[in-house]
């Protein structure tokens, strides 16, 4: 008889090892374990996240799973803003020189989903190497770039019965009488048509109308246009003279959709995508206010409409593209396609047409609040990386050229050594990043106002001029605030050294509280809401609420903007609110983040 005692230990632990794992085994069955989770992170352009965000949640909540490599994994999806040229600029600088992502992006990207596939082209030429397989790059949602205006506008150039195009928007500008040359025209429009237009570099509306301009000039299809069109006379120059019509640039459409609020006072004409229009109606888009954190989501109080051009316009695809990139795993790739799977899903995609997209699969529903269903008609085809590139690089040759005059606060209020530092910082963040073709201009102000800097064409030199003057300024005396946004803006008025027609605008950078010199009246036509002129003094904030900046007061040979920055914990928003309304410029606030592109208005 064999005893399992003391002379076989090694006997007994193996009989204890297994009925352990027999006990485990059981367990198991009926509470196994957790498959291990596999992240799927979405770069997406900031318009689909309104979408996209909740339904990953509702996606995360299934606990939908993948098998690959014959191990099964839970998926976890989750989407982050990236807009569109910063994507580009991220994944560049990560393949070509090593430079982590930023923070804000959320990591390495499992998908990258822009505005249109075009930027995806643009990464693949950029790093040398197909990054992204664009035919496998399915759409999630797709949007035509459409003209957006005001239905009577575009009722009195004909539509809907006569198609307007790229081509009329010229003619119209060109026109000396501009708008009087419509039969249905209201006085309230003005004389002058107002055409805004974003940034090609980081607005994919932008980038597109360039590349369709270019085409539509060249009379070539897209497919055939190469780089050497680019320099074309007749291409430059019908590109040149359709930037001859914009009033002034904005950095984004972010910040252009805000105008639009404001009526045909500030925009007649813009270059966006056809989910905005229905946003206005909805409500979806911010009617921001000056002061901080006060921005509104209310339906436009105009009617508006998209405008398919006759010329031709492009669809932009939303793509769904997984980088062929080191930090991609088989898992994440798997799991990737799942997740494309359920935002194209007839569910998700019924959710985004109710945003205003097109459907980027076959679901046969399209949105109707100002738009088209059965248009565009007329679609360009896809340029070649090359020719994309050719037409970004030339940007800054056929861009409207701009005036700008930086006006300085140095009074007494900023005598706390950190705002005075920061308006210099901010005058030369403007020095360094306005275009090669902004001639610039510096005045200073406290009690007097004084030129410091003559306007000049943006050399070296004059970088350095205005650059050391800024940095010798010294805060003392009063603010006659309203003294120096007059003297800029004759200064800029009346500025002849660029041949043709300029975007001329004052870059303020103040606390924005006069306590000197003239009254607001002398400078700026005054309204209450009932549109009756009302006189006001230096009176600040609380007494300016409700009121209506309408008109430069002072007469002018070219319309001036004014792009206020208020800076210091108690800047009049109001004062500055009145300045950008009555000149059609920009305000922004310090409470708002760091100083505002003002460069990207000219």
């Amino acid at each position: 008889m064999i005893h399992f005692g003391a002379p076989f230990p090694t006997l007994r632990l193996l009989i204890a090892i297994a009925w352990t794992i027999g006990m485990v085994a059981s367990v198991l069955r009926f509470f196994p374990l957790a498959p291990p989770t596999v992240d799927v992170l979405i770069w997406t352009s900031g318009e689909k996240q309104n979408v996209m965000g909740p339904a990953l949640e509702r996606f995360n909540a299934q606990h939908v799973t993948v098998d690959d490599g014959g191990r099964r994994w839970v998926i976890r999806a989750r989407s982050v803003t990236v807009n569109s040229g910063p994507m580009v600029d991220y994944l560049d600088r990560k393949l070509r020189f090593g430079i982590e992502f930023p923070a804000a992006t959320g990591g390495a990207p499992t998908v990258v989903s822009p505005s249109t596939s075009d930027w995806l082209a643009q990464v693949n030429l950029d790093v040398g190497h197909p990054l992204f397989d664009l035919a496998a790059a399915k759409p999630i949602v797709r949007t035509p770039v459409v003209i957006f205006t005001y239905r009577a506008m575009a009722e009195c150039l004909g539509w809907p019965q006569q198609p307007i195009g790229w081509g009329d928007i010229i003619a119209l500008s060109e026109n000396p009488d501009g708008w009087a040359s419509c039969p249905t025209a209201q006085a309230e429009w003005g004389r002058k048509p107002l055409i805004a237009f974003t940034d090609p570099a980081v607005s994919s509306a932008a980038r597109s109308t360039l590349q369709i301009l270019n085409v539509v000039a060249s009379g070539k299809p897209a497919e055939d246009f190469t780089p050497e069109d680019v320099d074309d006379p007749q291409v430059r120059d019908f590109v040149r003279r359709f930037q001859a019509t914009v009033d002034h640039y904005y950095p984004e459409t972010l910040k252009l959709q805000t105008k639009m609020f404001d009526g045909p006072r500030f925009v007649h004409f813009a270059f966006v995508e056809e989910y905005n229009i229905p946003w206005l109606y909805q409500g979806r888009l911010n009617a921001e206010s000056v002061a901080c954190g006060s921005a509104t989501h209310v339906p436009i109080g105009y009617d508006v409409v998209a405008i398919y051009p006759k010329e031709g316009t492009v669809w932009h695809d939303d793509p769904f593209a997984v980088p062929d990139a080191p930090w991609v795993s088989s898992e994440q790739r798997a799991a990737a396609q799942v997740v494309a799977t359920y935002l194209r899903s007839d569910d998700v995609q019924r959710q985004f047409v109710d945003w205003g997209f097109r459907p980027g699969t076959d679901l046969p529903l399209t949105p109707t609040q100002g738009v088209l269903p059965d248009q565009p008609t007329h679609v360009i085809g896809r340029l070649s990386p090359q020719a994309a590139e050719a037409i970004q690089r030339s940007w800054e040759d056929v861009k409207k050229p701009g005036v700008a005059v930086l006006a300085l606060d140095t009074s007494a209020a900023l005598s706390a050594a950190p705002l005075a530092a920061s308006v210099k910082q901010e005058a030369e963040a403007f020095i360094d990043s306005a275009a090669s073709g902004t001639h610039v201009g510096l005045l200073a102000f406290s009690s007097t106002v004084q030129t410091q800097v003559p306007i000049g064409p943006l050399t070296p030199a004059q970088k350095f001029a205005l650059s050391g003057a800024a940095e010798s300024l010294h805060p003392v005396g009063s603010t006659a605030l309203y003294d120096a946004v007059e003297a800029a803006v004759t200064m800029a008025d009346s500025y002849d050294g660029l041949a043709g027609d300029a975007i001329r605008g004052v870059v303020l950078i103040t606390t924005g509280r006069a306590n000197a010199g003239i009254a607001l009246s002398d400078l700026l036509t005054v309204q209450d809401p009932q549109g009756h002129a009302v006189r006001v003094g230096l009176e600040a904030d609380e007494a300016l609420k409700g009121l209506i900046g309408a008109d430069l007061a002072m007469p002018t040979s070219h319309p001036v903007h004014i792009f206020s920055f208020g800076v210091g914990d108690n800047p009049d928003r109001e004062a500055l609110r009145l300045l950008a309304e009555a000149s059609g410029g920009v305000v922004a606030d310090a409470c708002s983040g760091d100083f505002p592109p003002f460069w990207r208005y000219f």
